[in-house]
């Protein structure tokens, strides 16, 4: 994409006579869960010459596929929107008129989608993306995607406390109020690990004030499983629960 831009950039301001940047930002490519958002980004793009009142209606911008889609001229050749009928219809004939309802119904709506992205990446149910976490993390090129990406879906500390807790046969409440508890160090290693939390929501979810502190049982911790064979069995426990 970004030779596809920088070529098509070159090439028109060739032929007009101009120079300097042709589009505002970058191109940006997301993981949408296609059960519960991909009708709501076509919906989303068609409506963005609207958005920028360019025109009123979708079907007045001659360059998108909204017109195509809609059954309001023949698609090109290499344009296939079969798979957009079908999640309105069984056939384009009663696809078209419920597609057409569906993209006018957000006329004059502000509806700001990308607002609903997780870690900048990924568009879909809590469920779709611990899912989607796990086939990144199971490729050998998987550290190619930024930290905050590869991070989505991954338990929250509270879960953590609560797993924790369950495992030991202890509560929440006792593990944040013991001054030194064992439990404390592994509560800290799975949420450095596991959740990939910073030190500073470690520390709040233990409530304690130093983030400092927190490397320290992150460190004891894993001392503590060579001598404690009790303690990492509960780490086992914690983490098959976290991780469902």
């Amino acid at each position: 994409m970004h030779w596809l831009n920088s070529t098509y950039a070159n090439w028109f301001n060739q032929i007009h006579g101009r120079c300097g940047h042709l589009f505002q930002g970058r191109f940006k490519a997301f993981l949408i869960d296609e059960e519960s958002y991909f009708a709501d980004v076509l919906r989303y793009v068609v409506l963005n010459p609207v958005r920028a009142k360019m025109c009123e209606r979708p079907e007045e911008y001659r360059w998108s596929s909204y017109r195509a889609t809609a059954g309001l001229e023949d698609a090109p050749g290499w344009l296939d929107v079969a798979p957009i009928h079908r999640l309105f219809g069984p056939d384009a004939t009663t696809a078209q008129p419920l597609y057409r309802e569906f993209v006018l119904a957000k006329i004059g709506c502000e509806d700001r989608l990308w607002d609903k992205l997780t870690n900048q990446f990924y568009l879909g149910s809590d469920a779709w993306i611990k899912k989607m976490r796990r086939q990144i993390e199971t490729k050998p090129r998987s550290t190619d995607h930024p930290r905050i990406q590869r991070a989505a879906g991954r338990p929250k500390m509270q879960t953590i406390v609560s797993a924790v807790a369950k495992a030991a046969g202890e509560t929440a409440d006792c593990i944040r109020s013991t001054r030194g508890h064992i439990l404390r160090n592994l509560v800290a290693w799975l949420g450095w690990h596991e959740g990939w939390v910073t030190l500073r929501s470690i520390a709040a979810s233990l409530r304690l004030r130093s983030e400092g502190h927190i490397s320290s049982l992150i460190r004891r911790c894993e001392e503590i499983f060579a001598e404690n064979p009790t303690l990492l069995a509960q780490h086992d426990v914690a983490v098959a629960a976290v991780r469902t």
